[in-house]
């Protein structure tokens, strides 16, 4: 077979095999259950199960990468991630579009055991740790009245109740939970009242190339819901 004769079979065959599936990197919050890596370096909880069943659905090639709060943004606005879910804010809505809600979560502060805390307005005078950028409801994030000691993690907030060192924690109240449990730390905490729900959404980045897989992502989420599959992936997650 002469090259001239070669070279126009590659380009026919070019025209009709399928182009290879673009792989869409996801990102999310370090924080059980929602997102960690075992001791294999493996991504584990509800997210990598949520990643995993819409990469089965859609044949999308899926990388998941896990990083502290502030991370997501920054990667999201440079395009470097394509999409998450996480809660969603107003303030991300200039570097993100918003998709299908997943889930909504509930926000609120617990207090350490001993600590009354039955109104909003028992935090006034109390030191509260907060996750370092994460807002949960103007009304708490603007109060001056609440000494706040912005942490990185529920983790640590958790082990200062524990020592005593501070007097609540502000947050998911299902993810604080599920943190204390794990950690043996359950016995320290106690009341604990409401703020806000948040809902956790898809959110894909506007400077992302693969933008336009967005619709076949939501799909797959709405086909989830509909059938049972999102419910049983989170609840098999919830705190108990």
């Amino acid at each position: 077979m002469s090259f001239f004769r070669f070279a126009l079979m590659a380009v026919a065959l070019s025209t009709v095999l399928p182009a290879r599936a673009a792989e869409l990197r996801m990102i999310t919050l370090d924080a059980v259950p929602w997102a960690t890596v075992d001791a294999s370096g493996t991504p584990v909880g509800a997210f990598p199960d949520l990643v995993a069943e819409i990469s089965r659905r859609t044949g999308l090639s899926t990388a998941i990468t896990i990083q502290p709060f502030p991370r997501i943004e920054r990667d999201l606005e440079t395009g470097e991630q394509d999409c998450t879910v996480v809660l969603w804010s107003d303030s991300r809505a200039r570097i993100v579009e918003r998709g299908e809600p997943v889930y909504m979560m509930t926000f609120g502060a617990i207090a350490r055991k001993g600590v009354p805390l039955a109104t909003y307005e028992d935090l006034h005078g109390k030191t509260v740790s907060v996750v370092r950028n994460l807002a949960i409801e103007p009304r708490f994030d603007n109060d001056r009245a609440i000494r706040k000691d912005f942490d990185k993690d529920y983790e640590t907030g958790i082990k200062k109740i524990a020592h005593n060192r501070i007097d609540a924690i502000a947050g998911a109240i299902p993810t604080i939970l599920y943190q204390a449990k794990k950690d043996g730390l359950s016995r320290f905490l106690g009341d604990q009242i409401v703020m806000t729900q948040i809902p956790l959404t898809l959110q894909c980045s506007k400077a992302s190339p693969n933008l336009a897989l967005m619709p076949r992502i939501e799909d797959a989420i709405r086909q989830m819901r509909a059938d049972g599959t999102l419910a049983r992936i989170l609840s098999a997650y919830e705190y108990r």
